[in-house]
């Protein structure tokens, strides 16, 4: 083999190499999915009522909680800070202007806006507490602790992330929570359903635009509880 053959050997896999690298580090190849099942591709039927959450184009999205079916209810223009469901007929979102918040009032089935409102309140720590007064406390490990009473009741363990999700919000039964995961290399958040013991996870959407999330059982009640 020639001097110039073998500098064309070790260029090649120099080439090689380099499109290996890429492919790992950009792309992800080899890397487990630590996202729980998809419930667009299988459903689960165990997971109750219906849930409000954006999209990346700040599109209110309606989703059956069990993955079944969605549809795009109405694009806001502006990531929306709050969502609520107003009765079986009527949502609303919060906007995320700073200093002059408006509660927007939305038909359900057309998507029409119904009127504006201005909105004084801060429900951030409303959405760590479940209806039945459990408190959720975000660890720095990731772990998320369920408190009731003063007790830890329970404690969900997210394995194999690079950082844990963040809570998005109850179920109105206070059966499950709503978690946003931020995946690595700048992928669309992704919106998980887990259950308060953990067994039972899914993930809802992988193109979550923010931590805006409603959530109703019908004969249950709606979660954040509609606003004043």
């Amino acid at each position: 083999m020639t001097r110039s053959d073998r500098w064309f050997v070790v260029a090649l896999l120099g080439g090689v190499l380099a499109v290996i690298i890429t492919a790992v580090v950009a792309l992800g190849w080899g890397r487990k999915d630590v996202s729980p099942p998809d419930l667009q591709d299988s459903p689960n039927p165990a997971i109750p009522g219906d849930i409000l959450y954006v999209d990346r184009e700040s599109c209110i999205i309606l989703a059956r909680a069990s993955g079944e079916s969605r549809r795009q209810v109405a694009c806001t223009g502006i990531s929306p800070r709050l969502l609520f469901f107003l009765d079986a007929s009527r949502i609303a979102y919060v906007d995320a202007v700073p200093s002059l918040e408006t509660l927007v009032t939305i038909d359900l089935e057309t998507g029409r806006e119904l009127g504006r409102t201005p909105y004084k309140g801060d429900r951030s720590f409303l959405l760590q507490t479940a209806p039945d007064g459990t408190q959720a406390f975000q660890r720095d490990d990731g772990r998320i602790q369920l408190i009731k009473d003063g007790q830890v009741v329970a404690e969900l363990k997210f394995d194999g992330l690079d950082w844990g999700p963040q809570l998005a919000g109850w179920s109105p039964d206070s059966q499950w929570l709503a978690v946003i995961y931020y995946p690595p290399r700048g992928r669309a958040p992704e919106l998980w359903l887990v259950s308060r013991d953990g067994s039972t996870r899914g993930t809802l959407a992988r193109d979550s635009g923010g931590s805006a999330v409603a959530w109703r059982i019908p004969g249950v009640g709606a979660w954040p509880p509609p606003p004043d």
